[in-house]
């Protein structure tokens, strides 16, 4: 075997444990010896590593001991090279400039926003209010692919890979970091026919006497609750209509079949248009917070990132009449 051939076998030696404990540190007391050989003294190297003495000492030693071999020559006054150290030298200087090229590279990758999101949203308000959102969101950004999935039930999103979870109402106290969307105000509103037909409420007690549309999964029961300054009213009501769908609601208050207390979400283009009209606007109805939860990940990826920011702004604009 020539002289170089040995060199080389010496070397990849050398560098084999290296790749082979990097999580153990390695890296660090790479850069370490590097540093320290390059300055020639340890104490300079701890201050440029803001590392004590005793600490770049130590990872030195640990290097050597890992490689087998002697890096550094020491003397009281003096520190340099050893034949193996000079060869590891200028190598692991490559390497560790190799490693950050590679670092800022996939770094910057990653501000990039592409990929897939797997997102999933209960049906009564992913229907009305996300599907529209996530149409618009994949055309303004053709690198990302959507999944959306309805589902009323609770979806684990770790165990079920989701990247996130839109929910309405209070959430429950959980690992999951959460974003709050917007706030949902809702009206009471009937058609103008309706409304000539069978009068018009004037006071929540009023409501009895009429027909009614109620969203079961907000409102659900036979009564609704109205509030003004600290009195609060709640009233019996009549469902001639029960529903679980915004649209459906929203549709048979359009044809005058009933009251409805609705999302201002769902009918600003109606009370806009004449073909709803609001009722008992003196009085609080109901409110939801709308939120968006995700795994609780370090690193909030840019794919996701962008979408938190287009649903929130296109929403919050919805909710004001933007």
């Amino acid at each position: 075997m020539s002289g170089g051939n040995q060199d080389n076998t010496v070397y990849l030696g050398m560098l084999i444990p290296i790749y082979g404990t990097i999580a153990m540190n390695s890296q660090l007391a790479m850069t370490v010896f590097v540093e320290v050989a390059e300055a020639g003294s340890f104490a300079k190297a701890a201050r440029k590593l803001a590392m004590s003495t005793t600490a770049v000492s130590r990872h030195v030693a640990d290097l050597e001991q890992m490689l087998g071999v002697t890096l550094l020559r020491r003397s009281t006054r003096h520190l340099s090279p050893t034949e193996a150290g000079a060869r590891y030298l200028p190598r692991a200087a490559a390497i560790l400039e190799e490693i950050d090229h590679l670092n800022a590279e996939i770094g910057a990758t990653d501000t990039t926003p592409k990929g897939k999101l797997r997102i999933t949203a209960p049906p009564a308000i992913g229907n009305s209010w996300i599907v529209p959102l996530v149409v618009d969101f994949v055309e303004a950004y053709p690198g990302i692919d959507v999944e959306l999935e309805m589902s009323e039930r609770l979806v684990d999103l770790v165990a079920e890979g989701f990247d996130a979870a839109i929910r309405a109402g209070a959430l429950t106290t959980s690992s999951l970091i959460a974003h709050r969307i917007t706030e949902i105000d809702y009206v009471v509103c009937a058609s103008p026919e309706y409304l000539s037909r069978c009068g018009t409420p004037l006071r929540p007690e009023d409501i009895s006497e009429h027909d009614c549309i109620n969203w079961r999964d907000v409102l659900g029961g036979t009564q609704w609750t109205f509030t003004k300054g600290d009195a609060r009213i709640t009233v019996p009501i009549r469902p001639r209509l029960l529903m679980s769908s915004h649209t459906g609601a929203r549709d048979a208050a359009v044809r005058g079949l009933g009251v409805a207390v609705m999302p201002v979400l769902n009918v600003r283009d109606d009370l806009d248009a004449g073909r709803l009209v609001a009722v008992l606007q003196d009085y609080e109805t109901y409110h939801v917070t709308l939120s968006l939860v995700r795994p609780p990940t370090p690193f909030e990826p840019p794919k996701l990132r962008v979408f938190i920011d287009f649903i929130t702004k296109a929403l919050r604009d919805r909710a004001l009449g933007r």
